[in-house]
């Protein structure tokens, strides 16, 4: 069976999770393979691409070969892993699934512990492994890997309440609750975060006997990189974070030829007047409105309906000239009728997106965002028409 076939096949995020299972399978795998790469895992609630990504251009930019996990994908499965300055080939993908295919694995496993093992296989001529977590904290199948080497925390703050908690506190307890089982002196390197997260992530890598590295505001040479390649204050403190960790492993770096940002859907920009950014959560919508503050756009827009809908409308409303709704399938997409009503409370006009009539002008501003799955599909379909 082939990789697409098989993942098909899988249970996705909504599927019932068994938080031992992953230890189970991981067992089984470790028999028939030496896990030995050192991993650095990227556990938050919005910046975990960016920063990992900043962190394997930076590992690579000083003479180490990287492997970067990261999810969900925009276009391709095949985005969630990068190697050596590409995204994997698909023939080293297959094969990596083939070798797994091969193992007595656990039938149950979910598509993204089977991401993971991926991950793990493709890694394996690799000096770092960087992974970031699905949704994050004690029981992800990323925190149950060997070697890993140290914790990023990038900024934690309210998603997926219907898995993690419903209270910030309860949903920052849970991902910190990963460094639990790191070796002590393990460095953990935390983003700036809300009081209740910090002083939670200083009680508990306290208790665990770890090294607690705080990442700073953006430097005046990070803010000098930010500002040549047009990236918002989000990313340069994303980049902040990911150079403190390099600090902390004690790699050198040069922002003067440091290469720049190489992720889709990242506040991307596809054309001068054009900006995709896969702000899907409220915390992730009030720092692209920070971002754009002052701005009109029309934004193309959609949503998970298990998402804060109307929290990151409202967060983007001020810089809000006109909502395109663009349809996509996907079961896991909000009701039309709902977000038009939820458009109509906060007073925003809205149309269906039509490729026929879209045709940017010079001096108007185009913001593409929502869930990924909503960011990917438009990006694909736009280098399709303009190949």
């Amino acid at each position: 069976m082939t990789l697409q076939a098989f993942l098909n096949t899988r249970a996705h995020e909504l599927a019932h999770f068994d938080p031992t299972r992953f230890k189970r399978i991981y067992a089984q795998f470790r028999a028939h393979f030496e896990d030995c790469v050192p991993k650095i895992q990227i556990i938050g609630t919005n910046g975990k691409g960016s920063t990992g990504r900043f962190l394997t251009l930076g590992l690579e930019h000083a003479g180490f070969k990287v492997l970067h996990f990261s999810s969900p994908h925009l276009c391709d499965f095949a985005e969630r892993f990068y190697k050596q300055g590409a995204v994997i080939t698909a023939h080293e993908l297959e094969d990596a699934h083939q070798f797994l295919q091969s193992l007595s694995l656990e039938p149950q496993i979910s598509y993204f512990e089977y991401a993971t093992l991926l991950a793990v296989v493709l890694a394996r001529d690799c000096d770092y492994l960087v992974l970031e977590a699905g949704l994050g904290g004690e029981f992800d199948s990323t925190t149950r890997l060997d070697k890993r080497c140290a914790i990023v925390f990038t900024p934690i703050s309210f998603d997926h309440t219907d898995r993690l908690g419903t209270t910030l506190q309860a949903i920052a307890t849970t991902k910190l609750k990963a460094m639990q089982s790191l070796e002590p002196h393990t460095p953990i390197i935390c983003a700036p975060q809300e009081d209740l997260v910090l002083q939670l992530a200083k009680e508990m890598a306290s208790q665990a006997h770890l090294p607690l590295t705080l990442a700073p505001p953006p430097s005046k040479l990070v803010c000098d990189y930010a500002y040549k390649h047009h990236y918002p204050p989000f990313l340069a403190q994303n980049l902040q974070s990911a150079l403190s960790t390099l600090e902390v492993l004690g790699i050198a770096y040069n922002l003067d030829s440091f290469p720049p940002l190489n992720l889709g859907g990242r506040f991307e920009r596809i054309a001068p007047n054009l900006i995709a950014d896969s702000a899907h959560n409220v915390s992730g919508a009030q720092v692209l409105a920070q971002a754009l503050k002052g701005a009109k756009a029309n934004l193309v827009y959609n949503s998970y309906a298990r998402k804060d809908v109307r929290g990151v409308l409202a967060c983007l409303k001020p810089l809000i000239s006109h909502v395109f709704i663009f349809q996509i399938d996907d079961p896991q997409i909000i009701p039309q009728e709902d977000l038009e009503r939820i458009l109509q409370d906060l007073k925003v006009t809205f149309s269906i997106f039509s490729w026929e009539h879209f045709k940017p002008k010079p001096n108007t501003l185009w913001l593409v965002t929502g869930s990924f799955s909503v960011v990917g599909g438009f990006i694909q379909s736009y280098r399709h028409m303009h190949a």
